[in-house]
């Protein structure tokens, strides 16, 4: 978000005001001042003057409050509020600045930086809340709208896979057996007890395999979503008890994974070849 600061002196803006009201009314007239209060709002905003800041957007938006980019300031430094705050307090700022951005998202039409730019901050607002559910659902909006690139696609499907191994993961290593040789044991769940957590882990394994090849659909060289294809068979190999299928998903992850290693290598030896044809200094 650039903007330009405009010098405009007490007089200037009566002045305006004057010919806005005889031009155009008063719409003209609070756009025009509202505008003003932005600029200098934004220059403080770059200066790290948070506080000061935020007073101008808000005043900006009390002028124009259809003002795309006064909404997005304004998020953005609630974001930095929150931050730094506690308890109901900060779920209170927090659910401020979603619904500065969701209304910056009703304002910027098809401005796809600007758009971008609200649904992420949305998706990190609902993760820092820790609503998961709404996390994925903001951003897997950013990753499948039309503004999205291959590489935003890619990542956006590769973070909710990883969310989903997270999840299994959270479940499986609860019930891992102290001293245990191999890392990848079998993970005794099957009691009444345990039946909802297995339930659990095996739902986030399975959706998070989903979205890891809908990453690798888009960028098959992908080589973090390749290592974390080999770890959610591993997710599901540990809530496998019958030995011949858990062997076939031990040595499927193995093999996702030694590819990983391999295309690791290749990339890194093709960058490390072009450093050197570079002319040097």
């Amino acid at each position: 978000m650039r903007v330009f600061r405009r010098f405009i002196t007490a007089l200037g803006i009566t002045a305006i005001m004057g010919v806005a009201l005889v031009s155009s009314g008063c719409e003209y007239a609070s756009k025009i001042i509202a505008k003003d209060k932005l600029n200098q709002g934004a220059i403080l905003y770059n200066q790290g003057r948070m506080k000061e800041a935020q007073q101008f957007f808000r005043d900006a938006l009390s002028w124009d409050d259809k003002n795309a980019v006064g909404q997005l300031f304004l998020g953005a430094t609630l974001v930095k509020d929150y931050k730094n705050l506690s308890g109901d307090e900060r779920t209170k700022v927090a659910n401020e600045a979603l619904e500065t951005y969701k209304k910056a998202l009703d304002l910027v039409g098809n401005q796809c930086r600007n758009r971008d730019n609200a649904i992420s901050y949305i998706a990190t607002i609902y993760d820092d809340l820790d609503k998961k559910d709404e996390w994925r659902e903001w951003i897997l909006k950013r990753g499948e709208g039309e503004c999205a690139t291959k590489d935003i696609q890619a990542t956006t499907y590769y973070t909710v896979a990883v969310n989903y191994w997270t999840c299994s993961y959270d479940q499986t290593t609860r019930y891992q057996e102290k001293g245990a040789q191999d890392p990848f044991h079998y993970r005794n769940m099957d009691y009444p007890a345990a039946v909802a957590d297995k339930q659990k882990a095996e739902a986030c394994a399975t959706k998070g395999l989903e979205y890891i090849e809908k990453a690798l659909a888009v960028d098959p060289e992908y080589v973090e979503a390749m290592f974390y294809k080999g770890l959610l068979y591993r997710q599901q190999q540990m809530l496998t008890k019958e030995e011949a299928k858990r062997k076939e998903l031990g040595d499927l992850a193995k093999k996702i994974s030694d590819e990983a290693v391999a295309l690791q290598q290749k990339k890194e030896a093709e960058a490390k070849k072009e450093d050197e044809a570079k002319p040097k200094a």
